[in-house]
């Protein structure tokens, strides 16, 4: 146990022996001064516990050295006990003044001197400890910003503790009128509902907890939770409410980020798909009782995946936000831009009056992409796609508004001509089709249920078939049949044409391999190409390994292309060098549906082009139509002097055989000779071609059949049927001479 230190001061040295004794020495430790300069000089050396000091001192009288003390740095809080006679109430009440802690009346009772200053050193514990409680108590309300307030109901004053003054920059702690002084600091939206809670309060004697705005000296707001209950006293006659108050201020910001991290998009800061549907509703709440219209623009950027793989996803990132920005700038106060994900945003229209205001809108969207993008000292050009729904015309739900608006979005992707498009039923029914179809073409790659049909091409003089077409087909059983034209481009936006592009070739080169021990050696193969597979860079090497897996002449197969394809484009580039280097592998390759694109002669000079096939629907109507005679024959011509073989589409009668022999037409495909056929009758074909080609189909059959024909870029359709009606194709006929 330490010992305390007891200073005694005193000119009688009689008096300071007798302290002495009268205290144990294992309990304390005595330090004598017989003068007031000695009793400072000593207490600022050893810092005492206690100090018991006369008032009569020579050099420095007991007062001076307990004033002296209590503005020393360590004496503010030291017990100084003064010894003065019985009768010197003047010099008592002056020490108490000056800050004496007690006194000892002379003459002094030794046998209670020690339980005197036991008494002051415990007393002085105490008050130590609880000024250390005080002083972490404070300085944890000073963190956490917590302060104290008591609320008098009948006086009305408002006690505020100093922590609460500061904090709310104050100029006192105790304020008249209180009430309606604390509801005067709050925000004006905030005053009704607190004054309605303190007087309850008053009334009722519950607790109660609400947060609340106030306002600031400096006109900021600060929020504060607010805590009191009515305190319960028997000797109180006046009602008191008490409690804290504490700024909670950043814990409300923090709130306020977190929820807005939840709702908006990290990297543009738009509001993200959860606020979207939530401002959608209640857009659509609103425009219902009003009587309005609501618009929602579902937007996709239009190849934004070619430049997140091209110039990375840094520029893709940057050219997100610049899109939101211009997005933020054009739209009104009350409409809304979401990022939805990706490169989807949604915008919606609030309260619109008729679709002419929301087109005029959507014209101001459309305008935004003419301009150009600039990007880390890039220039792109981006186009957008847009699809419009419109409440109620076209949902009462903003799930089902979406999902139209997204459906008409894939509508304006295919439109090409218009950058958006609005949402009608009939879109949704075209849709649900077209979903359909996806999901059956993918289990039909799955299961290998489509098949080939092959075309014969013949010189018209002779009679001779030289090659012929592969044409797809899609087996499906007994379900209704689907025509190529409706299933190749589903399988085009889908990807799946890749792979089914690479099927036919596998299956046409395969072909190619059994023919070679056959009569049919010297025929060729046409294959239709895709954009997207003749753009990808892994076809040649794939032709390349398809032919030397089989063993086949790579002369024997011809790529056929529609000369779209030939013009460069912003989404593919330029595909030359792929026909090139099919070229030199000895590939052969013409223009499909020469006419009706836009290649130009120099295109027709500069690439490695064997064949022009003259369309269809040139030959249709001749030799009565003298336009489509005039294109035929320059079609002719031109070949001519390029060196290139043509090809006749779509010849289904002796008229337009005649006159296209006569024109110098090299080779003719159509039903005058014979529909798609499966590959066991070509042999059967190319056999009694030798003798004579057989008419083939009345006028009938071929106006029926000519609405199967696929006019589309990539592959061509199946004629339905083996037999027609009153009379037998050329390939029964054939067959029938053969049994």
């Amino acid at each position: 146990m330490n010992r305390k230190s007891i200073l005694v001061v005193d000119d009688d040295e009689m008096t300071r022996l007798l302290i002495r004794r009268s205290l144990s020495d294992n309990l304390y430790n005595i330090i004598e001064a017989e003068n007031g300069s000695q009793g400072l000089s000593l207490f600022n050396e050893q810092l005492p516990d206690i100090v018991l000091l006369d008032v009569q001192l020579p050099e420095l009288n007991g007062f001076e050295v307990c004033r002296r003390i209590r503005e020393s740095l360590h004496g503010k809080d030291v017990p100084v006990v003064m010894i003065t006679g019985t009768d010197d109430t003047e010099s008592i009440d002056r020490a108490y003044r000056l800050g004496a802690t007690d006194f000892i009346v002379k003459p002094i009772n030794w046998s209670l001197i020690e339980h005197h200053v036991r008494y002051i050193l415990r007393a002085s514990y105490y008050l130590e400890s609880l000024k250390k409680s005080e002083k972490r108590l404070e300085h944890a309300q000073h963190i956490a910003r917590l302060g104290h307030w008591e609320l008098d109901g009948t006086e009305g004053c408002l006690l505020l503790s100093r922590q609460i003054a500061e904090m709310c920059s104050l100029p006192g702690t105790l304020f008249g009128h209180g009430l309606d002084y604390l509801i005067a600091l709050m925000h004006p939206e905030d005053r009704l509902f607190a004054r309605n809670i303190f007087l309850k309060a008053f009334t009722s004697g519950e607790a109660f907890n609400l947060d609340v705005r106030l306002k600031l000296s400096n006109k900021s707001l600060i929020y504060v939770q607010l805590q009191g209950r009515r305190l319960e006293s028997r000797n109180s006659v006046s009602p008191v409410l008490s409690g804290v108050i504490q700024d909670v201020t950043e814990l409300k910001r923090s709130q306020h980020r977190l929820i807005h991290i939840a709702h908006h998009d990290a990297l543009t800061d738009l509001p993200n798909r959860i606020l979207f549907h939530q401002q959608l509703e209640r857009a659509m709440e609103r425009a219902k009782r009003r009587r309005r219209k609501v618009a929602l623009l579902f937007i996709d950027l239009d190849r934004f995946k070619n430049i997140n793989d091209s110039l990375g996803h840094e520029i893709g990132d940057c050219l997100l936000r610049e899109v939101a920005a211009r997005f933020r700038r054009e739209i009104r106060n009350y409409d809304m831009v979401a990022r939805l994900g990706g490169d989807e945003f949604a915008i919606i229209l609030d309260a619109v009056e008729n679709v002419q205001e929301a087109l005029c809108f959507i014209r101001r969207i459309v305008a935004l992409f003419e301009l150009p993008f600039y990007l880390k000292n890039k220039m792109l050009y981006v186009e957008a796609s847009i699809g419009i729904s419109l409440y109620p015309d076209n949902g009462d739900s903003g799930e089902e508004l979406l999902r139209n608006a997204d459906m008409a979005m894939y509508q304006a992707k295919r439109a090409e001509l218009h950058h958006f498009s609005f949402y009608s039923a009939d879109l949704t029914e075209s849709t649900i089709r077209r979903w359909s179809l996806e999901n059956g073409l993918r289990k039909a790659l799955e299961d290998k249920d489509f098949y080939l049909l092959y075309q014969p091409k013949v010189e018209p003089g002779s009679g001779h078939m030289t090659g012929v077409e592969a044409l797809i087909r899609w087996d499906r059983g007994d379900k209704p049949a689907i025509l190529p034209s409706e299933f190749i481009p589903v399988a085009e936006e889908t990807g799946l044409l890749i792979p089914l592009g690479r099927w036919v070739i596998q299956q046409a080169v395969s072909q190619l391999r059994v023919w070679q021990q056959t009569q049919c050696a010297e025929l060729t193969i046409a294959v239709n190409v895709s954009g997207r597979q003749l753009y990808s860079d892994e076809f040649t090497d794939y032709l390349c390994a398809v032919l030397d897996k089989e063993g086949v002449s790579a002369a024997l197969l011809e790529i056929e292309i529609t000369e779209d394809h030939l013009v460069p484009n912003k989404r593919d580039g330029d595909c030359q060098e792929t026909l090139r280097k099919l070229s030199e592998l000895g590939i052969k390759m013409s223009i499909d549906d020469f006419g009706t694109g836009y290649s130009s002669l120099s295109q027709l000079k500069n690439l490695p082009i064997s064949t022009l096939k003259i369309d269809k629907s040139f030959v249709d109507h001749i030799p009565e139509d003298a336009q489509d005679v005039a294109i035929v024959k320059s079609i002719l011509s031109l070949a001519k002097n390029l060196g290139l073989e043509v090809v006749a589409e779509g010849v289904e009668n002796a008229q337009q055989l005649a006159c296209l022999h006569g024109y110098g037409c090299d080779l003719i495909q159509g039903y005058f000779y014979s529909k798609p056929v499966p590959v066991e009758q070509i042999a059967l074909l190319l056999e009694s071609g030798e003798r004579k080609w057989l008419k083939p189909c009345t006028e009938t059959d071929s106006a029926e059949d000519s609405t199967r024909l696929d006019r589309t870029n990539y592959i061509k359709p199946l004629a339905e049927s083996q037999e027609e009606s009153g009379q037998k194709s050329v390939i029964s006929e054939s067959i029938g001479k053969l049994n």
